[in-house]
């Protein structure tokens, strides 16, 4: 899968070209014109690089760090600007900035900057699964989302929390609140199915069974 850039930039022109240029090379762009936009953007699917201009119509491209820091913590976050202030790029790294480009940037610089990046950051940190207790959604490795049962939620936490995402049928039983000895399994073999589906559109399905003894998920699964 293409890594995901979010890159924001009030210019049109400016955004269009640099957007082109990383398309061309491979990767997927979502583009943001100011900081509200791109934290809409960020809360509706975490980007693994967030390429983001200091100056923009509705306020500092700062304020977004916190946001990606929030909601997109694997992000690599590089600013660019125009302005030299060595104040600025010191509070541009405080606030978790990962690197700070001085415009103009050569576009075949970012490109090479961007793969070194990414080679930098193992697969295993990108395009996973995430669960979110609190909305009752997943969100898979494309970066679409399906809102969840309270008890596929919970299905969901116990694969996350467990050695190599393994768990039996009777830890499943009991993470429902239910006594393993006079439960009907079929119940559990419904909800897993209904799971499955629910996680088609998400990705390739990575909840499997597992000889009988429990299921595992196949992919990374972390909690959000």
């Amino acid at each position: 899968m293409a890594p995901d850039i979010l890159l924001v930039e009030d210019d049109p022109d400016l955004r269009g070209e640099v957007a082109a240029f990383l398309r061309f090379n491979g990767f997927s762009v979502r583009e943001s014109a100011g900081v509200a936009q791109a934290a809409d953007a960020v809360r509706s699917r975490k980007p693994d690089v967030a390429l983001v201009d200091v100056l923009l119509p509705d306020g500092s491209g700062l304020a977004l760090l916190p946001i990606l820091r929030a909601e997109a913590p694997q992000c690599i976050n590089i600013m660019l600007s125009a302005r030299l202030e060595l104040a600025l790029k010191l509070d541009a790294y405080r606030q978790g900035a990962d690197n700070y480009l001085v415009k103009p940037v050569d576009p075949r610089e970012l490109v090479a900057l961007l793969n070194a990046a990414m080679a930098r950051t193992p697969a295993s940190q990108r395009g996973c699964w995430t669960v979110e207790s609190d909305s009752l959604t997943v969100r898979g490795p494309n970066g679409l989302t399906q809102t969840l049962s309270l008890q596929e939620v919970t299905l969901l936490r116990e694969f996350a929390q467990a050695e190599n995402h393994f768990v039996s049928r009777r830890q499943l039983v009991k993470a429902l609140g239910y006594d393993y000895v006079a439960y009907d399994e079929q119940r559990l073999e419904a909800m897993i199915s209904r799971l499955r589906k629910k996680l088609a559109p998400l990705g390739e399905n990575p909840l499997k069974a597992a000889h009988g003894r429990g299921y595992v998920f196949t992919q990374v699964l972390r909690l959000g």
